[in-house]
């Protein structure tokens, strides 16, 4: 709980500054480029994370390997995270930047679960209601999971909608199980 509301805080303070430079969608893509660094090189997240090295170490290392790739903006914010011990919340922050931003490019980010692959028509009907519910153009993010049985589960935000068969049927048979009992119980039969 506290990772994400430190993350939240420092998002919503690069958000600002990246506003107010007028370089929001740049700032969301070095982001993105930097967590995917650290994570695809696990030496660099080593070397990050490592306790025992020097803080001016990591940010010259760091600034070698992304010399000209980021802005100076995204850059030192890395080292004002590596100075004050945070660049573990990375990734937590460029989660919730890229959300502040979506606020303000009026983007809603939705995850669609399915138990099967949608066609592209499916895709585009779903595109639009989503984009008539929430008022916002729609970003989907496509998953198939063949344990739902069938339908789709969506997330919007926080929102989850669940539409799957598996969760109707574990609904139903939670009922099952409620209303077999009771007879009983009622009977005297255990």
């Amino acid at each position: 709980m506290l990772n994400g509301a430190l993350a939240r805080r420092y998002a919503q303070a690069l958000y600002e500054l990246a506003v107010e430079m007028t370089v929001l969608d740049q700032i969301d893509r070095e982001l993105c480029d930097m967590v995917k660094l650290v994570t695809d090189h696990q030496e660099l997240k080593s070397l990050l994370n490592h306790p025992n090295i020097d803080v001016e170490a990591k940010k010259e290392t760091v600034g070698k390997i992304l010399d000209r790739s980021v802005s100076e903006l995204s850059k030192h914010f890395l080292y004002l995270l590596i100075d004050r011990k945070r660049q573990n919340l990375l990734s937590l922050i460029q989660r919730e930047y890229t959300c502040l931003a979506n606020e303000a490019r009026n983007i809603a980010e939705t995850k669609v679960t399915s138990a099967a692959p949608l066609t592209s028509s499916q895709e585009d009907k779903l595109k639009q209601v989503i984009a008539k519910i929430t008022g916002k153009n729609v970003q989907l993010s496509i998953e198939v999971n063949p344990d739902l049985v069938g339908g789709v589960k969506l997330q919007i935000g926080d929102r989850v909608m669940d539409g799957s068969i598996s969760t109707a049927l574990d609904k139903l048979r939670e009922e099952l199980r409620k209303t077999s009992i009771k007879p009983q119980q009622e009977a005297g039969v255990s």
